[in-house]
């Protein structure tokens, strides 16, 4: 048996989700086609294994704990309104995120880790992003690059990181699912097993 895999940190965000609600109403996004990501599948990838037997989910639930053990619970920020891979072929609507030091000593062991333990994952530095929508096609170029300039410097404010996760990713005909399959609390040493 295997699934898709990945490690993300979930991001809750109360101003963001505000944000995103009242984006989803505007018709300067909506003269274009968009599948908007649910809030409750809101996270910040951090690596991304793809299929793997399920008898690696115990090894990457140690590795998980002794790379974010140290790290304790602290605030990260949102702004920058941007666009992947550009803004000639969006793919992707997303918000930048900041203020991820604290986090990056727990990240860059586990990518050590990782290598050691022969797991294959996606090398390029950690681009912090959430992504709120899936950009199907531009179809007004003028409404769209307008919204991003309207929105690219916006600010949304501080959130939580508290917690490291190992995600099961389940594609469906409405989109993913991201199911939590271990959660590394930051800071007390706890964790959560689902």
């Amino acid at each position: 048996m295997t699934a898709r895999l990945f490690i993300g940190v979930p991001i809750k965000s109360i101003i963001i989700e505000h944000e995103v609600k009242r984006w989803r109403k505007e018709s300067i996004l909506n003269n274009n086609l968009l599948n908007w990501v649910e809030p409750e599948n809101w996270h910040m990838t951090l690596f991304f294994f793809g299929n793997q037997n399920l008898s690696a989910i115990g090894l990457l639930q140690q590795i998980l704990e002794e790379s974010f053990g140290t790290v304790q619970p602290f605030s990260a920020s949102a702004n920058l309104v941007g666009v992947f891979p550009s803004k000639r072929n969006p793919k992707v609507l997303l918000l930048g995120i900041d203020n991820l030091q604290l986090l990056l000593p727990g990240y860059f062991r586990m990518a050590e880790l990782l290598k050691q333990n022969g797991f294959a994952f996606n090398n390029k530095p950690l681009t912090a992003h959430l992504t709120v929508a899936r950009i199907k096609r531009v179809v007004n170029n003028h409404s769209f690059e307008s919204f991003l300039t309207q929105n690219r410097q916006s600010s949304f404010g501080s959130f939580a990181i508290s917690r490291v996760v190992l995600y099961k990713s389940i594609l469906n005909l409405s989109g993913p699912v991201y199911k939590p399959v271990y959660v590394k609390l930051l800071g007390d040493g706890q964790k959560e097993t689902i």
